[in-house]
């Protein structure tokens, strides 16, 4: 799930995919020049124009100029669904589709008079203009998609910070308050219940909510009705072509029900699915295309060989590449031993299906790689809300009730205040979690630390100062220092310890840790991942013959501390 790049180069890309489509339309509809098969210099030209309004790089190009001019090419091009694809991608609903409709029109108008050819002509027209419109829709689209991938990622954070501050205030910051409240009041044993009960709270794991899935923006464009459009008006000329030719009515019945049954079949096999999935049954729905597009196209008096394009079309959709393109080329020969015609036909049909559907796919993939980036920013996130409210309010809390615990076996003026100042410096963290600004200063954490050690009646021996301690690492040197101690305070019954500052780090080791196994549970892992991300070391244990050591090994980090 997480490898979300690797898809995105897969299959050709989108402007390669539109360009195959366009030059497949021009070769296989354009008017060709005098006495060749290279298509005249209006085809070009429209060709030229139809790029600049498929292409999302040229914007600033496009305008009413360039679809007159098209419309006005329409005419000599021989490609009017260039034009019918300009109408809708230029005019706005819903004249764009009257327009549409007109264009369609004229290109049947100017085929003439007969009824195939002006429906063969209208049908082109149709589905050009309609797959052309929306092989660029997608296209859009995906670059789209692509672009703002960053961007769904940062708003997810952003909600998932809101969420996390909403519960944390009600978690921990109402009982901070209920503390401030408590220490106001003087009651030294109701701020040490609520602190415990409230560290408790932080130090439990619970099951994280899923993430809310996020929004997979705008929706495509409108690829089922196009499909369905477009085999329609190949179907529609397919009936034309066989209405003009003089077959017997067994012929005739034979011909319609292939041609009805190998365009359903093509519609079966395009229909927009996720990346991987196929149609049921594909492999069988696939041979019985190609049978009946093969016995049509050799039959006597057959219909138009596109049904063997919808065939190779299958094929390019349906097959992995080393096979769907071998049997693409050996749809192009085997039309084109009927004519050379025959063979571009095949290769633009097959092109534009494939197009559609590739172009399609690939804005399947985008949507899940924005998907799968969003969550993964979201479980960093998440972690790292987690770690710094275990290893800061956590500490912090826990802080809080062991001065107030001081407070009760020995009343003394000092006790109770400092347990309110913890509790205010413990609700600024809080605040500080989701906006991810939770650096701890070495300097104020040594200070309190000093003091907390002092209250609880331990003796410490200090060696060396933070400024004898690498500046960029003091932030991680501050927190290992907080858990460390507070791990003291909750898991021995020391009388006295030793800190070490010194230019690799610190060295915390304490006397009477509590006999039996020592579970401290998240603290060390966090600070160990905390280490980690700096490159340097932290180990933990007992040592002989009674003490508890914590170490902290910075010098030589690979890299300055991330925020994952």
């Amino acid at each position: 799930m997480l490898g979300v790049t690797k898809d995105e180069d897969e299959g050709l890309p989108g402007p390669v995919v539109l360009s195959l489509v366009l030059l497949g339309a021009m070769f296989g509809m354009a008017a060709p020049a005098d006495g060749g098969w290279w298509p005249a210099p209006a085809a070009l030209v429209a060709l030229a124009v139809q790029a600049v309004h498929c292409l999302p790089w040229t914007t600033r190009l496009r305008g009413a100029w360039t679809l007159a001019a098209q419309l006005l090419l329409a005419p000599w091009s021989g490609v009017p669904g260039f034009a019918a694809a300009s109408v809708l991608l230029l005019v706005r609903r819903p004249v764009r589709w009257v327009l549409f409709a007109l264009v369609v029109a004229g290109a049947a108008v100017l085929a003439g008079d007969t009824g195939h050819r002006a429906a063969n002509a209208a049908s082109n027209a149709l589905a050009q203009g309609l797959t052309v419109y929306a092989l660029t829709r997608l296209f859009h689209l995906y670059a789209e998609l692509h672009a703002a991938r960053d961007q769904l990622a940062a708003a997810q954070v952003t909600q998932e910070r809101q969420r996390a501050a909403r519960e944390l205030h009600a978690a921990i910051g109402v009982p901070l308050a209920a503390v401030l409240r408590l220490a106001a009041d003087g009651d030294a044993a109701a701020v040490a219940a609520t602190a415990r009960r409230a560290a408790a709270r932080v130090r439990a794991t619970p099951e994280p909510p899923r993430p809310a899935d996020p929004p997979d923006g705008p929706m495509p464009a409108p690829v089922l009705p196009v499909l369905i459009a477009v085999h329609l008006g190949y179907l529609a000329a397919g009936l034309a072509l066989l209405a003009d030719l003089d077959l017997t009515p067994l012929h005739l019945a034979v011909a319609i029900g292939a041609l009805t049954v190998v365009t359903g079949l093509q519609v079966h096999h395009s229909l927009p699915r996720p990346p991987g999935v196929h149609p049921p049954g594909y492999r069988w729905t696939w041979a019985l295309q190609c049978a009946l597009a093969v016995a049509v196209l050799f039959g006597p008096a057959g219909p138009h060989p596109q049904l063997l394009a919808f065939a190779a079309a299958s094929a390019l959709v349906l097959l992995p590449p080393a096979a769907g393109w071998p049997a693409f080329g050996a749809a192009v020969v085997a039309a084109g031993t009927v004519s050379g015609t025959a063979a571009v036909d095949v290769v633009t049909i097959a092109l534009v299906y494939y197009g559609l559907t590739l172009l399609t796919t690939l804005v399947h993939r985008v949507r899940e790689a924005r998907r799968a980036l969003a969550e993964l920013a979201v479980a960093r996130e998440r972690r790292r809300i987690a770690r710094d409210v275990h290893d800061l309010l956590g500490s912090g809390l826990t802080a809080v009730a062991v001065t107030a615990e001081l407070a009760l076996r020995e009343p003394a003026a000092e006790h109770l205040p400092q347990a309110a100042a913890l509790a205010e410096r413990t609700l600024a963290e809080l605040r500080a979690i989701p906006a991810d600004h939770t650096e701890l200063d070495l300097d104020r954490e040594l200070a309190s630390t000093k003091a907390l050690l002092a209250a609880a009646g331990i003796d410490l021996r200090l060696t060396g100062t933070p400024d004898t301690t690498p500046a960029e690492a003091r932030p991680l040197l501050a927190a290992v220092l907080r858990e460390g101690v507070t791990n003291l305070l909750r898991h021995s019954r020391a009388t006295h310890c030793t800190l070490t500052l010194h230019p690799e780090g610190l060295h915390l080791t304490n006397n009477h840790p509590r006999p039996g196994p020592h579970h401290p549970g998240n603290g060390t892992p966090n600070l160990t991942a905390r280490a980690g991300t700096f490159g340097a070391i932290l180990t933990t244990g007992p040592t002989p013959p009674d003490h508890w050591t914590l170490d902290l090994k910075v010098r030589g980090a690979a890299h300055r501390p991330s925020r994952a």
